[in-house]
């Protein structure tokens, strides 16, 4: 069986005839210009008898070489390896310190045309093969027969006859889609209509600084005219990656009001810079709590319930967070959880109800996710099963591996081990079980989940406030 890996980019090298004349007589000559999206195609084998790798890219080989994988998992999964490779190598983007889980937290930041449409630059291309009869030591590359042109730097090649390709699989180039990324022009252009005129400065008093991500700084303000209290996502537009997200999230927020996402209330496009302003949660992220004091039963099934509600809303309307873990759900003093961060929000429409972004964060990510699989709102589903891991750990399965090995992991084991599973409640154990299938078929939906029985232990919302009391005494916040 041969399982072939490919990346698919949008333009197709162009050729220009031109006719010139010879002593009279009509000549046709070839102009070929420079190669440009240069596609470093290389076929990965795994030769059993030595146990090793052939034709892995000089990078990817540093990067297996440091990533803990050892060589009887290598051998068990030669197939699951390179996916994982090539999950981490193409699609981790950006890497933040994070002085949560001292260590360094990566974190994935891709709209699907990004990753459909790279700009400028070389690319590799994987294509992986288990027959051991087409393992070669001598070559990293495809003979170049059917019509691949060698590149004369040797590094590069370039398909000809794309019907072949299509019926090989090995599709490297195709024809551009009608829909192209925005440029920061068009971004900016529906930033400003988005927004409401005016200075925000006038309107609001900013207090102090709520914490900082990604995508910008969070502060807690004041509005001048009535005294209310609200927090404000302050985003420096020149150091964002991937404005589209900004697009979305705000998009998402000002059209879908729900009692268990957080509000949105208005947004201000200032020079190289955008103000989204949204409800505030006094009772700060669930990951202090989950770091610094123990849950109960209870307390847990509650925010589950909280979470599935809104995950029920969004699913219903054919959209997937995408970004499910205790960073992004939002506590209230008074007895509130929502869920915040929509830059990552898919819309699924009925031509394609499946995505195949790699998006989030690698540690509550879905099996089919880090394997580049299609996937629906199930991905959602699994992150609330690794979620709850953390309410009952501290932390996500996986923490302190590399990031690829943790991406591994999660291709290849399943559900993750849970410390003393054993002292759980029946009743957790089938709802963890429920969430954590790898099969997303037989994985719970929300509206599934918020009849299981698991939620008839629910504790009122006010059993939080003593949790986010003691972690902010823990904290000193």
């Amino acid at each position: 069986m041969t399982s072939k890996i490919s990346k698919f980019f949008k333009t197709k090298r162009s050729e220009k005839i031109s006719q010139t004349e010879d002593n009279g007589a009509g000549a046709a000559s070839l102009s070929i210009g420079e190669p440009f999206n240069v596609v470093r195609n290389y076929h990965v084998n795994f030769d059993k008898g030595t146990g090793e790798f052939v034709g892995l890219p000089p990078s990817w080989r540093n990067l297996l070489d440091t990533s803990d994988i050892s060589k009887e998992e290598q051998k068990a999964h030669p197939e699951e390896v390179v996916n994982s490779l090539k999950t981490y190598a193409k699609s981790i983007k950006r890497k933040s310190s994070s002085t949560k889980f001292m260590l360094v937290a990566t974190t994935i930041r891709e709209s699907d045309e990004i990753l459909d449409s790279d700009k400028g630059g070389d690319k590799e291309d994987v294509v992986f093969d288990e027959d051991d009869k087409k393992a070669d030591a001598s070559s990293s590359s495809p003979s170049p027969d059917k019509g691949v042109e060698e590149v004369t730097d040797g590094m590069a090649q370039m398909r000809q006859k794309e019907a072949e390709d299509e019926a090989d699989g090995e599709v490297v180039a195709r024809r551009p889609r009608t829909q192209k990324p925005m440029t920061d022009a068009e971004i900016n252009n529906a930033l400003k209509e988005i927004a409401s005129p005016g200075d925000p400065h006038a309107k609001y008093d900013v207090q102090k600084k709520l914490g900082a991500g990604a995508s910008g700084s969070v502060v807690m303000a004041k509005q001048k005219a009535s005294g209310d209290v609200v927090a404000i996502k302050m985003m420096d537009l020149n150091n964002q990656p991937k404005k589209e997200l900004i697009i979305t999230e705000i998009e998402v927020m000002k059209s879908y009001r729900h009692d268990n996402i957080v509000n949105f209330l208005d947004c201000y496009y200032l020079e190289n810079e955008l103000w989204v302003v949204m409800e505030y949660l006094d009772g700060g992220a669930l990951t202090d709590v989950v770091m610094e004091t123990i849950m109960r039963e209870g307390q847990i099934a509650a925010v589950c319930r909280e979470c599935l509600s809104a995950l029920d809303f969004l699913h219903g309307r054919s959209i997937i967070h995408r970004d499910i873990k205790s960073d992004n759900v939002l506590l209230g003093m008074v007895g509130a959880v929502k869920l915040t961060d929509f830059g990552f929000c898919a819309q699924l429409s009925g031509d394609k109800n499946k995505r195949d972004t790699m998006v989030g964060t690698p540690y509550w990510m879905a099996p089919e996710v880090v394997s580049r699989k299609q996937y629906g709102n199930k991905v959602d589903i699994w992150s609330l099963g690794i979620m709850i891991i953390e309410m009952l750990e501290g932390e996500p399965p996986y923490l302190n591996e590399t990031p690829l090995k943790a991406i591994y992991q999660i291709a290849t084991k399943g559900k993750p081990d849970i410390k003393n599973e054993e002292k759980l409640s029946d009743e957790l154990r089938d709802f963890i079980n429920c969430c954590l299938d790898v099969d997303p078929d037989r994985r719970g939906s929300a509206a599934d989940l918020l009849q299981h029985r698991f939620m008839k232990k629910c504790t009122a919302l006010s059993s939080l406030k003593p949790l986010i009391v003691a972690a902010r005494q823990a904290t000193g916040h």
